[in-house]
């Protein structure tokens, strides 16, 4: 922990005892607003061997191959269509079209805030402007923004949920404790999110909307990521009936994306007859 996060943690705790409700009108406005990072070479090269698509309300996505079988990969928070696409060429050499989204306010999509709803938003509209898409695989958020997609009607039928989150709350409750909200302006810094989303983070239960469709369900998480614990996929598990949860160690919340097993895994499981 860096000594300007140190401040931010004691700023927080000290405002946010005696101004509950302006230190979490701070931590809405931080929560909300995704940051952008360097877009590393690996990824211009890959970005040359797709197609870019410009999708209506300012959203963007990166297409390989060409099929009538799709896939859609949903990056998650700060990340970017990209991040991933790494194995991209591998599912466009087994016979499918992929397309990967960036989220809005985030890669190439237009705007400079986002939430959980919001990416939701994006993927529907993603499956009825591109697909219908056979698969749809999602990482940490962008997992999550799928089950919500497909509690709201999207249809597919297989779904792949790597290092999500199976509560919006609780993942909002774990960002106010890494930045040192008391109490008080936690649950204020609660009610502005879903008076900004226009849902309560209540309302958004993964666990529980994925019961709601009848996809296919894999389930993919690291017991050793500090991001999104393992129980959060355990309790998808649960509430998923047919779903199967493969756990890796090691890897933690973002580099399980770059590992070879871990594709093996999904591409058995896109393959798989039913």
């Amino acid at each position: 922990m860096d000594l300007a996060f140190k401040f931010l943690v004691a700023k927080n705790t000290i405002m946010g005892t005696l101004f509950p409700k302006k230190t979490a009108e701070s931590a809405k406005k931080l929560f909300l607003t995704p940051r952008k990072f360097p877009v590393k070479s690996w990824e211009e090269a890959l970005e040359k061997t797709g197609t870019r698509l410009t999708l209506n309300n300012g959203l963007s996505a990166i297409s390989w191959g060409n099929s009538r079988r799709k896939i859609l990969l949903v990056h998650g928070w700060e990340s970017r269509a990209t991040q991933m696409a790494g194995y991209a060429e591998d599912l466009v050499a087994a016979g499918f079209q992929v397309v990967a989204l960036d989220g809005p306010a985030h890669g190439y999509s237009t705007g400079k805030q986002a939430n959980p709803l919001m990416f939701a938003r994006a993927v529907a509209q993603a499956n009825s402007e591109i697909g219908p898409f056979e698969v749809i695989i999602g990482h940490s958020m962008g997992g999550s923004a799928v089950a919500i997609a497909l509690s709201e009607g999207v249809v597919t039928k297989k779904v792949v949920l790597i290092s999500s989150p199976s509560s919006i709350e609780s993942l909002l409750k774990r960002f106010a404790k890494f930045i040192g909200l008391p109490g008080k302006s936690t649950q204020q810094f609660l009610r502005l999110i879903g008076e900004k989303v226009g849902r309560p983070a209540n309302a958004l239960d993964i666990a529980k909307l994925i019961q709601l469709n009848s996809s296919q369900g894999l389930i993919i998480h690291d017991r050793d990521d500090i991001e999104v614990p393992y129980q959060d996929a355990k309790s998808i598990e649960r509430n998923w009936q047919g779903a199967r949860l493969i756990s890796t160690q090691g890897y933690g919340h973002r580099a399980i994306l770059r590992q070879e097993d871990v594709w093996h895994s999904i591409m058995g499981f896109v393959q798989a007859s039913e």
